[in-house]
């Protein structure tokens, strides 16, 4: 999958805005990947290798919560490396960090490109919880989640994990899916009756609850 991309040169200034002034022996601290980005930067094909190597896991993982298919999720992740490289001069140190800014640039890829397939793959990363999740949320574990959800209608499906799991505010999530904020926070309203209204949590799983055993046949 790895194909060395050019990235723009950027003058001083520019390098000034994307490392916010700070001295090179600090950036590693601060981000471990900065000091690649502004080796990419500099034309540094090794550079370029190592700053994937580094982000492809993070993005794979985001990307498979959004894509079934196995292939479309490697022509997904090559499509975002391609905007990554290409937009490295736009990032801005000062927003955040490195695999943050790209993980939104592939979870937008997929969201984007997904919009073409019907199939989703519902998967959570337990560890990554909100003091707003329901209960049911903060409990389960992956796979739990990953089985009791496929049922979850698609565009509540959608705003759950964008909110939930990759921290979309419901402005973003209203840019990337082309609907009002408003319609956001009510999708993300009734995801989360459909969920507790289906289930109760008996340790670490989901256990339907007999009277909605019809309603998942």
């Amino acid at each position: 999958m790895w194909i060395v991309r050019e990235t723009r040169t950027v003058s001083d200034s520019a390098m000034e805005t994307i490392t916010d002034g700070m001295r090179e022996e600090d950036l590693s601290e601060v981000d471990p990947c900065l000091s690649l980005v502004l080796e990419c930067l500099e034309g540094r094909p090794a550079s370029q290798r190592a700053l994937f190597d580094h982000l492809l896991p993070r993005l794979k993982s985001a990307v498979r919560r959004y894509i079934w298919s196995e292939t479309d999720v490697q022509d997904i992740l090559q499509e975002a490396f391609i905007r990554i490289f290409r937009n490295l001069d736009q990032f801005d140190a000062r927003k955040g960090k490195v695999q943050t800014w790209a993980t939104k640039i592939a979870v937008n890829t997929a969201i984007t490109q997904g919009k073409r397939d019907s199939k989703r793959k519902s998967l959570f990363e337990a560890s990554q919880t909100l003091s707003e999740e329901p209960e049911v949320l903060r409990l389960l574990d992956e796979e739990a989640l990953l089985h009791r959800l496929k049922a979850l209608p698609t565009e509540q499906y959608e705003v759950l994990l964008l909110y939930a799991v990759d921290g979309y505010s419901h402005d973003e999530i209203a840019a990337l899916l082309d609907i009002k904020a408003v319609t956001s926070r009510k999708r993300l309203s009734r995801a989360k009756q459909w969920i507790v209204s289906r289930f109760d949590v008996e340790g670490n799983e989901m256990i339907l609850k007999k009277s909605t055993d019809h309603e998942m046949d």
